[in-house]
């Protein structure tokens, strides 16, 4: 009997470690690498990094990809995350994992569409 309780208290501090926020105390440790951080630019930039475009010509970045769209878009995503840095990335490498796994395209916007909780 004492087997199955220490067993189940396992899984559950298992699954509890599972769930932590791998991104937790990005913004403190930017902090400390950047004089000015503004987190809805960061949140663009991680998008942009995350699908390898960080580096591309200038005319790609209009249109669907314009920062200027983004930006509004990441400031969405970091009001409906609490203000939550972290939250947002994670939300950001969430959705990547779910485009790449379920094969569509996807925005930063969609991180609002979908449930990432």
């Amino acid at each position: 009997m004492k087997d199955k309780e220490q067993e189940e208290k396992k899984e559950e501090k298992d699954l509890e470690n599972n769930l932590k926020n791998p991104f937790a105390g990005y913004l403190d440790n930017l902090k400390k690498h950047k004089q000015a951080v503004n987190p809805v630019h960061e949140i663009v930039n991680c998008y942009y990094k995350m699908n390898g475009w960080e580096k591309m010509p200038k005319d790609f970045y209009t249109g669907r990809y314009a920062y200027n769209k983004l930006a509004s878009e990441a400031k969405k995503l970091y009001i409906a995350c609490s203000e939550e840095l972290d939250d947002c990335i994670w939300a950001l490498d969430k959705m990547k994992y779910l485009a790449e796994k379920g094969g569509f395209d996807w925005s930063i916007i969609t991180c609002l569409k979908h449930k990432l909780k």
